[in-house]
Formats: C-alpha cells, sequence, structure tokens
C-alpha cells in the first residue's frame, strides 16, 4: 500500500498485491497447539453428584431420626471490616458513597444451626482453632439435650487430634460426627445463615474497629433467634426435611 498520504491508493493494485486465500484456525495462523481441556477442572465440575448427595442427605437423617439424635449444622466464616456492598436506594442522581480504609483485620464466627430453628453463634477476635472448636461443641451439649448428630465439613480443624481427643474422653457418648462430601458447601444450611448475615443484616455497613462490628452482628444474631422459620428455611433449602 502507499503509506503517504498525499497519494491515493489504487484499490485493483492492492486487491492483486494482497492474493485472498482461505481463512485458517487462529491455532493454525500462529502455530500454536490447540488448548486442551484441564482433566483437573474437569474432575472438579463434575464431582457433583445430586444423586449420590440425596442418598448422603436421606442417609443422615434416617440415621438421626433412628437414633434419635438432633441434628446440629456447624460451620465457620469470618467478617472483615470492608463493607459487603449492594444494591440500596438513593436520590436519583446522588450514587451513595461509602467511605472506608482496606484492612485485613476480620472476626471469626462458629455458628450452628438446628431443625428445629435454634441458632448458636460464637465470635472470636483470632482465626479459630480446634481449641475454640472443642469449646462450641461444649456448649452446644450443654444448651441441646439429648444425643446430637453433628454435620460439618471436613476441614483438617475438624479432623484434628484435639477433637479426636475430646469425643474419646466422653465426648463421644453424646456426639456422633457426620462430614458432609467434599465440593459440597451447599449442603451445609449454615452458609445461608453467613449469606444472610453479610448481604441482608451486614450489607452497606461501615464500620471503624472490630467492636462496632461484633456489636452489629450480635444484634444480628438475636434477631435471626427470634425467627425460628428463618432458620428452618435456610435448612430446607439445603435439601432437608423440617
Amino acid at each position: 500500500m502507499d503509506l503517504f498520504t498525499s497519494c491515493q491508493s489504487d484499490p485493483a493494485r492492492v486487491r492483486c498485491e494482497v492474493p485472498p486465500r482461505p481463512r485458517q484456525p487462529d491455532s493454525q495462523r500462529s502455530e500454536l497447539d490447540a488448548p486442551k481441556t484441564d482433566p483437573t477442572r474437569q474432575a472438579t465440575q463434575g464431582s457433583r453428584n445430586p444423586a449420590l448427595e440425596g442418598r448422603t442427605l436421606a442417609q443422615i437423617e434416617k440415621k438421626a431420626a433412628a437414633e434419635g439424635r438432633t441434628i446440629v449444622f456447624i460451620d465457620e466464616s469470618g467478617v472483615y471490616l470492608l463493607p459487603i456492598v449492594v444494591r440500596t436506594y438513593a436520590p436519583c442522581g446522588q450514587t451513595p458513597i461509602l467511605k472506608e480504609f482496606l484492612s485485613y483485620d476480620h472476626l471469626s464466627l462458629i455458628g450452628a444451626i438446628t431443625p428445629q430453628g435454634r441458632l448458636f453463634l460464637t465470635v472470636y477476635e483470632h482465626s479459630i482453632t480446634s481449641q475454640e472448636v472443642v469449646t462450641f461443641l461444649g456448649q452446644l451439649q450443654r444448651m441441646i439435650s439429648g444425643l446430637l448428630l453433628v454435620i460439618w465439613d471436613g476441614i483438617p480443624t475438624h479432623r484434628s487430634k484435639r477433637i479426636r481427643a475430646y469425643l474419646a474422653a466422653g465426648a463421644a457418648k453424646r456426639i456422633h460426627l457426620e462430614q458432609l462430601p467434599g465440593y459440597a458447601p451447599d449442603l451445609n444450611p449454615t452458609e445461608w445463615v453467613w449469606s444472610y448475615l453479610k448481604v441482608a443484616e451486614l450489607a452497606n455497613t461501615t464500620c471503624d474497629y472490630l467492636s462496632e462490628v461484633e456489636t452489629l452482628i450480635q444484634k444480628a444474631k438475636r434477631r435471626m433467634q427470634r425467627r425460628p422459620e428463618l432458620i428452618q428455611a435456610f435448612i430446607r433449602d439445603a435439601g432437608y426435611e423440617v
């Protein structure tokens, strides 16, 4: 082509100098191999088996009914100073602005719910270890009478030597632990509690100190505890019968 703007290019000449040819795939033009499917990713995506999970739920509920146990779903989470930003209302033309500073300070939460609509929640200003889990299990035994069927995920904290020692010391007389399948967080309805807490109760809330966040969490906990039908809705939504 003529690179000078003062000259006019001849379309016919350009077409002749650049002969047409079939369009090749990108991988052939760049002489690169076509992308291959990652088998690891496929295995992860295909690890969910609704039929298997359905049988797992039925077996858990059958065991609890046969042994007269109260099902207790336990899970952990964290809440940071950074606000959870969700859609909200504002006067037309006035965009809401949340002022906050970047911080990794956070609170650690461990919670439990039952099919009867009860909610138990403890807040820590440090990471939750096996010791905090043991303390929480002891609190549940004092607040819930009878045998317990604890359902939780398989994180290392739940499979530690301290937990096994706690059960061997006598807790196994009342507590039976049931581990959820891997890659199936939606089988634990306590996840719904965390979502509701963060998206509904703490949404668009900015705090300067963790103590302020803890105060809001405690108030939200009491509101949820007064709504057992809300907790039961979480459990039904996870596929369990209430």
